[in-house]
């Protein structure tokens, strides 16, 4: 089954996410850094169920299925 990866590189660290924002079993999570706490996301592949919903509201283009 394929899992979402978020490229660390294209990652724009927004405090207000909104891949994290919509996936529906909360597989992604935040690095809280700097004042205003955006930092890296990342992909829990336990939690994430692979519906790829997270792909189409990524802003930085960051994330893929692998």
């Amino acid at each position: 089954m394929k899992k979402a990866y978020i490229d660390p590189q294209k990652c724009d660290r927004s405090p207000f996410c909104p891949a994290k924002r919509v996936c529906p079993v909360g597989a992604i999570t935040q690095d809280k850094a700097g004042f205003f706490g955006g930092g890296i996301s990342k992909v829990d592949e336990s939690k994430c169920v692979g519906c790829g919903k997270c792909v189409s509201y990524c802003p930085a283009r960051a994330i893929t299925m692998k």
